[in-house]
């Protein structure tokens, strides 16, 4: 009977011992399972956060730009705001000029309405000229061109030779507005009022700009340092001609644009063949 009681005690102390070592055992793989799950959540947190960092890194990258970009944009608007500004007033002030001229010069009210409407459709055609390269440069050969239309521009009545060279926009007007006085005043006084009249009209450049190519407003800078830009203006089978006795709109605006304006120089000639105008002006004045 002792022997029995000792037995089944070892047996209950081992049951103990086992069940004790099943419940261990789960606590152990309960733990290893909570210690994985950490992991994997710490691993899953970390790319949750990488993933909501990386967004929000873009997502501000987005902002930077797009508030560049406003600010950008409102600089250029600033810019063509006060560019337009600058061009409005030049033109008013050359439009206030042109007529305060024309009324001083004119016969009669009907002669300086006639005049003002003309000089203005004049300046108006040059400005189309400018519009098409974005008022930077003017082409003189579109200018002279533009400028012989308002006269017929009969090819037989005008000879146009001249390299291609890209005036500033002052420049351009002005000599504009010169060729359509030449203009006016040889369908009125001189060759083109006359059926055999005849017009050529010339440029040429002093220097080695022009060999390399169009001189634009900047461009070839070095090339135009001390080139001289010529123009020539010369009417043939026309009436007599003689200087004007008092000074017209041509004559301030060939004084005061041309030669003060410009630093250039103007020679006028009446020979029994027409009139002759030849204009020269450091070419990087005009140009710049």
């Amino acid at each position: 009977m002792i022997i029995l009681s000792e037995e089944h005690g070892e047996a209950r102390r081992l049951a103990s011992l086992e069940a004790e070592n099943r419940h261990l055992r789960a606590l152990l793989l309960a733990g290893r399972e909570a210690e994985a799950q950490r992991r994997r959540s710490a691993r899953l947190g970390r790319a949750e956060a990488a993933r909501i960092r990386a967004e929000t890194e873009a997502r501000e990258s987005r902002y930077r730009h797009a508030i560049a970009e406003l600010r950008q944009s409102a600089d250029r608007q600033s810019l063509l705001m006060q560019e337009m500004a600058h061009r409005v007033k030049n033109t008013l002030a050359m439009v206030q000029a042109i007529g305060t001229q024309t009324l001083r010069t004119a016969a009669s009210l009907d002669a300086a309405r006639g005049a003002l409407d003309a000089r203005l459709h004049a300046l108006a055609k040059a400005h189309d000229v400018l519009l098409q390269d974005a008022w930077t440069t003017a082409p003189l050969g579109r200018i002279v061109a533009s400028a012989v239309a308002l006269h017929g521009g009969e090819a037989d009545r005008f000879a146009v030779s001249g390299p291609e060279i890209a005036l500033a926009a002052r420049a351009g007007l002005t000599v504009a507005l010169l060729l359509h006085e030449l203009g006016t005043n040889a369908a009125k006084y001189g060759a083109l009022s006359a059926p055999a009249g005849r017009v050529a009209i010339t440029w040429t450049i002093d220097g080695a700009a022009v060999e390399k190519g169009p001189v634009e407003a900047g461009a070839f800078e070095d090339a135009a340092v001390g080139a001289r830009f010529r123009f020539r203006w010369a009417e043939s089978g026309g009436p007599s001609v003689s200087p004007p006795h008092r000074t017209g709109f041509g004559s301030r605006l060939i004084e005061r644009s041309l030669v003060q304006g410009f630093g250039g120089r103007v020679d006028l000639a009446y020979p029994v063949t027409g009139l002759v105008l030849a204009f020269e002006a450091p070419l990087a004045r005009l140009a710049a």
